[in-house]
């Protein structure tokens, strides 16, 4: 609960500082006092929306404050500690400024936060309604949140979100996968085609430059047959080749050599030449005799060596860098392949996931279903206390069909949502015997209060009421028995809470443990708005306005003090 609330400059209210308690705190005043504004500041601490037009004119800026009482709750302690925001004892200080630039600053502790962590911190302690509230109550989203609060079903339901996450998860995998598909074959395809080409070819390391050799040998073969025979030629064949005459050569220099025999080292290199000369004419046979030259194998090399060339053109690498090529390719058509048979995994999961999500909606709406009696039952008791003696509440349930609903029960499909397959809608009758219809349709606003607060003592019975319940005029439109039974109702409420309430209603206003008197005043042309904790004399004077007027007669001032006087009791 708050304990204490500062609001600084905020529309009419220029400084206000006001120290809170349990039980029921009511806020009395005339119209257009600045009843709301506090409400709507309290809103606005809490994550609700915040208008710059709230900061008051003049300022820069508008600055609330509040101390929470974190006694017993601890969902809010468990998310203070989640979020990683300190607090000292059993109370933290939350704070948010706005900027005229829009910008808020938030701060939860010593800690800076956003205007989220407020909602969320909220959500843990506190529900804030406006006089607005019926609006509130006809949603069905939320209609259905009191039936399911009711039967203790938020375990379940979270279990049925998480299962339709999951399930949402795999279909939109299997609908991403779908979409790409016929991408996805062409590439296939064209893998395939290349993967196929490659091995065709199948090119092997240094194979390129041996063709290349072989190409220029196999080209210029009969040239270099011709030139073969004419080396031999000159070296043996002819009449006067080199080694015809070589022997009479030879035979000369030995002759010197008997007559100078210091020319001996003259005629060992003429022979050294001669056997050299002898051992080229073997090599030159020999190779001669190898020489092949075939028009056919030239073809044949030279359309290799063509086949070699487009690859390396067509996927602009080398011969080297062919197989590393060829491999990369086969790994990406494996994945495809594995990707291909992903399909039937992720439509497999995703099957999964809608059988569990199936059996969990299934199990929600039958107990939903099983629920309804004794809700409508608990709920038509806290309205005959309420004084709507002939009132009723019926709780409709239904599937929603649609032909592209997920869960199909016989010959039909139905929607899911993030609640279920359950549609629902509250129909009410304010008197006996009239056919109940859509509350939307028929309750007036004083019967929508006391249908809302039927709910609320309803559902404090079954779990534990928010420690903080923030009412802005829910007792509109009442008035007599049953402004008196809404004034007992939240006596009841209050016991275990804190409830603050803004009010017209006597009734009410005497039954709150608390009461603050909202005034405006005038000063240096400027309206402000004021707050003061009343007494029991004073509040005595509040009650007699809000009875018969500024005229405060002695009746009306007894009236007023019986009043606070039976309630006291």
């Amino acid at each position: 609960m708050i304990t204490h609330l500062k609001i600084k400059d905020f529309a009419l209210f220029e400084s206000l500082e006001l120290s809170l308690s349990d039980g029921l705190t009511v806020f009395t005043g005339e119209s257009g006092a600045g009843k709301s504004l506090i409400f709507d500041a309290l809103a606005s601490l809490f994550g609700g929306r915040c208008s710059t037009a709230n900061i008051r004119q003049g300022k820069d800026r508008y600055s609330l404050q509040a101390v929470l009482s974190l006694t017993g709750q601890n969902l809010t302690k468990d998310y203070l500690m989640e979020q990683g925001f300190r607090y000292t004892g059993d109370e933290i200080l939350i704070t948010k400024e706005l900027m005229k630039d829009g910008k808020a600053r938030v701060k939860i502790g010593e800690s800076l936060a956003s205007t989220t962590h407020l909602r969320e911190l909220g959500k843990t302690m506190a529900e804030i309604h406006c006089q607005n509230e019926q609006l509130f109550l006809l949603e069905k989203s939320n209609q259905l949140e009191f039936l399911d609060r009711f039967g203790n079903l938020e375990s379940l339901k979270f279990k049925f979100k998480s299962a339709l996450q999951q399930y949402r998860h795999w279909k939109q995998k299997l609908s991403d996968f779908e979409e790409t598909r016929k991408t996805m074959l062409k590439r296939k395809e064209i893998l395939e085609y290349e993967v196929e080409e490659i091995e065709a070819i199948s090119p092997k390391d240094g194979e390129e430059e041996s063709l290349s050799s072989e190409e220029s040998l196999l080209a210029n073969g009969e040239k270099l047959a011709e030139n073969y025979r004419l080396v031999l030629e000159e070296l043996s064949e002819k009449e006067n080749s080199i080694l015809k005459v070589f022997p009479s050569l030879i035979h000369a220099i030995q002759k010197v050599t008997i007559l100078i025999p210091e020319k001996r080292e003259m005629l060992d290199e003429w022979e050294e030449v001669y056997d050299r000369l002898k051992s080229l004419k073997s090599v030159i046979r020999e190779e001669e005799e190898e020489l092949f030259f075939s028009p056919e194998r030239l073809d044949m090399v030279q359309a290799r060596l063509q086949d070699l060339k487009k690859l390396k053109k067509k996927y602009n690498v080398s011969i080297g860098e062919i197989h590393q090529l060829l491999e990369e390719k086969k790994s990406e058509l494996e994945r495809w392949k594995e990707q291909a048979g992903d399909e039937d995994f992720l439509r497999i999961k995703k099957d999964q996931c809608l059988v569990e999500l199936k059996e969990l909606g299934f199990q929600l709406s039958k107990l939903r279903r099983n629920a309804i009696s004794q809700f409508e039952e608990e709920v038509q008791r806290e309205m005959l206390d309420l004084g709507l003696e002939g009132g009723k509440l019926q709780v409709v349930l239904r599937w929603e069909e649609n032909p592209e609903g997920e869960v199909e029960e016989g010959s039909k499909s139905y929607f899911l949502s993030d609640a279920g397959l359950d549609q629902i809608e509250f129909y009410f009758s304010a008197n006996p015997g009239e056919k109940p219809r859509p509350l939307r349709k028929v309750a007036s606003g004083g019967e929508l209060s006391r249908v809302m607060l039927a709910l609320r003592s309803v559902l404090g019975k079954q779990a534990p009421s928010p420690q903080m319940l923030v009412l802005d005029e829910v007792d509109t439109g009442l008035g007599g028995e049953a402004a008196e039974a809404m004034a007992t109702k939240l006596k009841k409420l209050a016991r275990n809470s804190q409830i603050l309430l803004i009010t017209h209603t006597q009734q009410v206003a005497a039954a709150g443990d608390h009461q603050i008197k909202i005034e405006k005043r005038q000063e240096g042309g400027r309206t402000v708005s004021e707050a003061s904790v009343l007494d029991f004399e004073e509040r005595k004077r509040e009650l007699a306005r809000m009875i018969g007027g500024k005229q405060l007669t002695s009746a009306v001032l007894k009236a007023a003090t019986d009043l606070l006087m039976k309630k006291a009791g």
